[in-house]
């Protein structure tokens, strides 16, 4: 998209940690219209495909009294939609640290709460940029573990029928993952905006 062409619409619905509020894109894509989180309800929503019939699963945010909304879906499982949804509740709750993923790596030392959970804990700093890629393989093998507990279908089920939803507890690896680190390189070997893994864990903020 050309820089002139983006200065002058906007199309991204844009979730604003430090105010609380939701910035959606008016009617002209010229302006946002502003409103707090917390006046927000989540929908869920299935949009098919109108080739093959191939549902799409996710959630719509849509205001209680404006025609302001935010919608994302999935392929047919209602699970990344769950986890997008965690995730975007965590991000907007400035009583809670930013979770602990590469894609925040960033910007945790600028976020108040954040930092000083990070502090109390004895993170080290920009861990990220520190600790060896092959950490994601943990990282990874510890997700699936936890989704074996949650049966998508089962699950989808319950919230078609109005029924709890199972909520699953997240072992420490994932609140604490450092801990679980063998391979950290120190600071002061971290050289800012010039190894590819650098630039992977800066460039992919989440487009909540």
């Amino acid at each position: 998209m050309l820089p002139f062409f983006r200065s002058k619409y906007n199309f991204t619905v844009n979730f604003n940690r430090l105010n609380g509020t939701v910035e959606v894109p008016s009617s002209n894509a010229k302006d946002f219209e502003v409103a707090p989180f917390e006046e927000f309800n989540a929908h869920y929503k299935v949009q098919n495909n109108p080739k093959s019939g191939y549902p799409y699963r996710g959630f719509s945010l849509l205001h209680y009294k404006y025609s302001m909304r935010y919608e994302i879906t999935f392929a047919n499982r209602i699970t990344p939609a769950l986890i997008h949804w965690e995730l975007l509740k965590n991000f907007m709750d400035v009583t809670q640290p930013l979770a602990d993923i590469p894609q925040f790596e960033y910007y945790r030392e600028f976020d108040k709460t954040t930092a000083e959970f990070d502090k109390a804990n004895g993170r080290p700093k920009y861990f990220w940029y520190r600790v060896d890629k092959s950490f994601l393989k943990e990282m990874s093998k510890a997700h699936d573990e936890l989704l074996k507990e949650f049966n998508d279908e089962e699950q989808l089920d319950n919230l078609l029928m109005g029924k709890p939803i199972k909520k699953l507890t997240p072992p420490d690896i994932f609140k604490f993952p450092w801990k679980y680190a063998d391979n950290i390189k120190a600071e002061s070997e971290i050289k800012f905006g010039k190894t590819l893994w650098q630039k992977f864990t800066s460039f992919l903020m989440v487009d909540l």
